[in-house]
């Protein structure tokens, strides 16, 4: 029996050698000898790049482009598509420090999203549709490149490479974990060099998730219950941009359709998806320009204190103190009790930095006052808050009975190593108001 060095270099023998078919395997054959069938005018996917609009990019119809244009005063959700091109004075590096590297990310952006045909990313998932998007003079522009069959893969990775080339900034949603890894791995399927190895990359995502994405009590639940409101591009569609899609195709079905259209060859399953995808770029272009908007506006242009606590936090991150004070006050002065919480929190670590020990305990005691009448079970932030203004009364202060007050709050609401904090701090306290009643044990009262 051959050994696996010896089977594997005869696949590749076979692979380079024209007309010579290999079992299960897809050739990798220099560009100028890959063998090209003729068309068949019996198969229908003949007829999908003109159902579809676009053109051929290779004799076989294999790989399909299609262009379509947003005019720049068409409105996409509550604001027009141009004024969603960014601009170059805006301040990315505040959703992604990295980008303080790129000093003309503005001069040419390039949005791009991918549908594939599952998420596993193994050697029989393939991307078969490939969207870009750019502004131009005109609006928005999108460009789609779609696999009507595999064998058109290297005409489109060679497509997507001369649209890239000479981009100024990459902008995906969720592209850094899977579109962008995801291409390079056919890029090097193919034995060519990918198109993004030297491009500035910018992923949407996780600034959503620290502007949009949080966890807090359901307004519509009578018993407190808590919800987690999704980030996905399509949640932020409406809860930001206020732009619904009607009659879409959901995500979970598009390598259905796929799959549908490579057995029957009938394209009018795909229309849906490529419409799918040209919205997916032109709200990750709005989302981001909506990022970028409240990120240079500041707190006062957010429509809900939630975004004002994200604000303030990448406010922090940047060293922008004084603008991240000010985002941590207006959201605590909101209304939300769950949102002010989380900026009265934020703000007194921020102020107690800055060694503005008063200011820090007025937050915390804030903290504390938020919890409804009667309320006997504590939050990990009221933990927090209370044991931080034990301290700040013993420590700074000087007010005793006020800081073992505050300790006999946790009292029941800590265990573990949290009980055995608090039952020292609990015996010093006593200890020291001992000493200064002058060792009157037990005539002292606490309020």
């Amino acid at each position: 029996m051959r050994d696996l060095g010896a089977r594997l270099r005869e696949v590749v023998r076979r692979a380079r050698t024209p007309g010579i078919p290999t079992a299960g395997v897809l050739p990798v054959l220099p560009r100028e000898l890959t063998y090209v069938p003729d068309p068949d005018p019996t198969d229908l996917r003949l007829d999908v790049a003109e159902l579809l609009g676009g053109i051929r990019l290779d004799a076989s119809g294999a790989c399909v482009m299609v262009e379509r244009r947003y005019e720049a005063h068409r409105t996409h959700g509550r604001r027009a598509v141009e004024s969603y091109l960014p601009a170059a004075q805006a301040p990315l590096h505040l959703l992604d420090p990295r980008i303080n590297q790129v000093s003309d990310w503005s001069r040419r952006l390039v949005y791009f999203d991918i549908e594939t045909t599952g998420l596993s990313g193994g050697a029989g998932t393939i991307a078969f549709l490939v969207g870009c998007g750019w502004f131009d003079e005109e609006g928005f522009t999108v460009r789609q490149f779609f696999l009507a069959g595999p064998s058109g893969e290297r005409v489109m990775l060679d497509a997507l490479g001369a649209v890239l080339n000479g981009a100024s900034l990459l902008v995906t949603y969720n592209g850094r974990t899977f579109d962008v890894p995801f291409m390079e791995m056919r890029w090097a399927f193919h034995r060519s060099p990918a198109a993004t190895d030297d491009l500035p990359h910018f992923d949407m995502l996780p600034p959503a998730r620290r502007l949009w994405s949080r966890r807090g009590p359901d307004p519509h639940d009578p018993l407190g219950a808590f919800t987690q409101e999704g980030c996905s591009l399509a949640a932020l569609e409406r809860r930001v941009l206020g732009f619904h899609r009607h009659g879409d195709v959901p995500g979970f079905e598009i390598p259905a359709r796929y799959f549908h259209f490579l057995r029957s060859g009938d394209g009018s399953v795909i229309e849906g998806v490529l419409e799918h995808n040209r919205h997916d770029l032109l709200s990750l272009a709005a989302v981001m320009s909506q990022a970028l908007w409240l990120a240079a506006e500041g707190p006062d242009a957010c429509r809900e204190p939630g975004e004002q606590v994200a604000l303030g936090r990448l406010y922090e991150q940047a060293g922008l103190m004084d603008r991240a004070v000010h985002a941590y006050e207006r959201a605590a002065a909101a209304g939300d009790r769950h949102a002010s919480g989380g900026a009265l929190g934020r703000l007194a670590v921020l102020l107690r930095r800055q060694q503005r020990y008063a200011e820090a305990a007025d937050a915390w005691q804030g903290v504390l006052d938020l919890s409804p009448p009667g309320c006997r079970t504590l939050s990990p932030l009221e933990c927090r808050a209370a044991e931080a203004l034990a301290i700040y009364h013993e420590h700074r202060a000087r007010d005793l009975p006020s800081a073992r007050r505050y300790a006999s709050v946790l009292d029941g609401a800590v265990s573990g190593r949290g009980r055995l904090d608090l039952d020292r701090r609990m015996r010093r306290l006593d200890r020291k108001l001992d000493q200064r009643a002058g060792g009157r044990k037990g005539t002292l009262e606490y309020e």
